[in-house]
């Protein structure tokens, strides 16, 4: 399995850094206070590797919102969190008015709407500075343990096991300010993508540094 060299990996955070201050102005906006959002951890991992990590960083029962995407480049996107949050979360970008009764009806509109905005904000970002076309598909809400959420989010294994295929994560915690909100934002490379991924980091250290 290729490991991202120091060059691409710095490149890589600064993208997701750029990427991060979109998409935290965007969902708090959403939620109405402030977001903290980590530094970017980029890092080349199996799947099964992927699929602990989220786990062990919450150690319970996800909710995510994944999207896809292809193009230059082709993966999903997804806005992870612990179901015990999801309440929460839906309840802090549904308008005051709404019954508790009624926020069960809308929990899955209003999570493909938090992810569509956050991850359409973080993707559009990285993609422009790559200089990467995309297209995105509708979001989708998935529910289980790391390797459910994986396995479900879209992103191609090709030819490996899907337990072992090279997975190229971006990995950013988020935290609702005054709140017990928190949860992670991932990108999961298609297995096939790394090389198109590498020309394009390198393309734009090209373009940065003439």
């Amino acid at each position: 399995m290729a490991i991202l060299n120091e060059t691409e990996r710095d490149a890589l955070t600064e993208l997701g850094n750029i990427g991060v201050a979109k998409a935290s102005v965007a969902l708090a906006k959403l939620v109405g206070g402030e977001v903290g959002m980590s530094v970017p951890d980029v890092r080349v991992i199996p799947r099964a590797a992927a699929a602990r990590g989220l786990e062990e960083a919450f150690s319970a029962e996800l909710v995510a919102v994944s999207e896809c995407f292809d193009g230059a480049l082709a993966g999903a996107a997804l806005l992870v969190f612990p179901e015990r949050h999801c309440h929460e979360l839906v309840r802090a970008v549904l308008p005051p008015e709404v019954e508790a009764a009624d926020i069960p009806e809308l929990e899955g509109e209003a999570l493909t709407e938090v992810g569509n905005i956050v991850l359409n904000n973080w993707l559009a970002v990285v993609a422009n500075m790559l200089d990467a076309k995309l297209s995105t598909a509708l979001p989708t809400v998935l529910r289980g343990d790391g390797a459910a959420i994986l396995a479900g989010c879209g992103a191609s294994a090709g030819d490996y096991a899907a337990d072992e295929a090279p997975t190229i994560v971006f990995s950013i915690r988020f935290h609702v300010h005054g709140t017990n909100i928190a949860g992670q934002i991932l990108i999961a490379m298609d297995a096939s993508a790394e090389a198109a991924l590498r020309d394009r980091i390198a393309h734009t250290i090209k373009k940065i540094t003439g």
